[in-house]
């Protein structure tokens, strides 16, 4: 049930303060009559006509001045108990509707889907918790400039005449607490200014939000507000950085869905530009034999030879195309084991002897780095397999001018690479290898000549 309201009961301090001089008098009153009743009934009076006269007044003063004093003393006592049970409603009922507050604050950020939900909230904050008539929200950290994402009360140049005003104009970071501010200029129609930073758990502050008030707050006020303030800047930094990682996490998932298509359409252009091509042209050359078996048929032969060298490159490509498909297994075995196991088994279909160097790589690579890096193996791979007609292979990952050097080489046929820039167009498989690269910032180098083998060469920078 709750507390009962003390304002609401009778107020016994004022019936005991009104009540005092009267009963004082009346039971004092009653001493004196009971001790002249008790001389004339009795005589026992003290000697002397002056004493047998003021002594029963005395005990009635006395009486009464006692009476007084009880009543004035359970008086004060009782104001004193309704001043405490008030003050601690009053901090009960404060404590309340901070809890309301902070529950809803958790609840409306738990709804948030987006960030523009989270800011679009905050915003309202300073209104709803100090009645604030104008806010702004500022975003902003040490990689970046501050940026006023939200405000409210206040035009862009009202806004920037009151930062001006409260000394704000040149903030660039948050500070560690909330801070209260008073005007330095008389310019501005606003009291005071909250600085509430919005940092999560002593990391870095994402910004900060400015609440201008009417009137400036009295120190009790400011000191009792201040834990209210550093929990709702944690709470809204909080969400800023969950919203924030659900967008990264986002992002994440469209680049590998846009991977993945990329992929799988790669793969089906090399099976219809090869198996596909390959096996209808077979089927032409069976429609031919129909003819050749009565007209020529000691040409079948021959061309059975063709069919058979026809058909084992073509299982060659399929399983070079089911091999790709397999998950990588980095998160099992860690980039270094996935990427070696991936080398050798392909090495091992293709019948090729490999040279693998992989001991200088750091084991803090990026984790975008690490895909991208087998990616550009398994590209480098494949055309080695398709074009190259080798038997050796070596691959070699390093550390290279603060960059990650990729590099796969073959013992093969060997190319024009200024020929296959003019074509581009027929050869897609390094073209998109050329394009990754430089989306990563990176540098892709083809070195190779014919009957000379080929050297794939790709250089990404590292970022923290």
């Amino acid at each position: 049930m709750p507390a009962a309201d003390p304002t609401d009961r009778p107020d016994i301090v004022a019936a005991l303060r009104r009540l005092r001089w009267p009963l004082a008098a009346v039971i004092g009153l009653i001493f004196a009559l009971t001790r002249l009743a008790e001389i004339s009934l009795v005589g026992a009076a003290p000697s002397g006509t002056f004493l047998r006269t003021i002594e029963p007044i005395l005990w009635g003063l006395l009486a009464a001045l006692a009476i007084w004093s009880v009543l004035s003393w359970a008086a004060r006592q009782e104001h004193l108990r309704r001043t405490a049970e008030t003050a601690m409603l009053a901090d009960l009922r404060r404590a309340n509707r901070r809890l309301e507050q902070l529950y809803e604050l958790n609840q409306r950020i738990a709804s948030s889907a987006t960030l523009d939900d989270v800011l679009d909230y905050a915003i309202d904050l300073p209104a709803r918790l100090i009645n604030a008539g104008a806010a702004a929200l500022v975003l902003g950290d040490t990689q970046a400039d501050p940026l006023t994402a939200r405000s409210v009360g206040l035009n862009d140049d009202a806004l920037q005449n009151t930062r001006m005003a409260f000394g704000l104009a040149g903030l660039t970071t948050a500070p560690d607490q909330p801070e209260l501010r008073l005007p330095r200029s008389p310019v501005t129609r606003f009291g005071a200014c909250v600085v509430l930073p919005l940092i999560e758990r002593h990391a870095l502050a994402h910004g900060w939000i400015e609440a201008y008030l009417q009137q400036p707050l009295d120190r009790e006020a400011w000191d009792e507000l201040q834990p209210l303030l550093i929990t709702v800047g944690g709470e809204v930094a909080e969400a800023i950085t969950g919203s924030r990682r659900r967008l990264r996490e986002l992002a994440t998932i469209a680049e590998l869905e846009q991977a993945i298509t990329a992929e799988r359409t790669r793969i089906a252009r090399d099976l219809h530009d090869g198996v596909a091509q390959s096996l209808a042209f077979m089927r032409m050359r069976v429609d031919l034999w129909e003819d050749w078996i009565e007209q020529d048929p000691a040409r079948l032969g021959e061309e059975f030879v063709n069919l058979k060298a026809n058909l084992r490159t073509q299982i060659e490509e399929l399983r070079r195309a089911i091999f790709e498909l397999r998950p990588l297994e980095v998160g099992q075995l860690g980039f270094v084991g996935a990427l070696r196991r991936f080398v050798h088994e392909f090495a091992d279909q293709q019948q090729w002897e490999v040279d693998l160097n992989l001991s200088d790589l750091p084991p803090d690579l990026p984790h975008v780095l690490e895909l991208a890096a087998f990616r550009f193996v398994q590209e480098a791979l494949n055309n080695a397999a398709k074009h190259a007609r080798t038997g050796h292979v070596s691959v070699a990952l390093q550390v290279v001018d603060r960059g990650l050097q990729i590099i796969v080489a073959d013992k093969g046929v060997g190319f024009d690479p200024g020929a296959i820039e003019q074509s581009a167009t027929r050869h897609l498989g390094l073209r998109q290898m050329r394009e990754r690269a430089a989306a990563l910032d990176g540098q892709l180098t083809i070195l190779s000549r014919p009957g000379a083998g080929t050297e794939v060469r790709v250089w990404l920078p590292i970022r923290s």
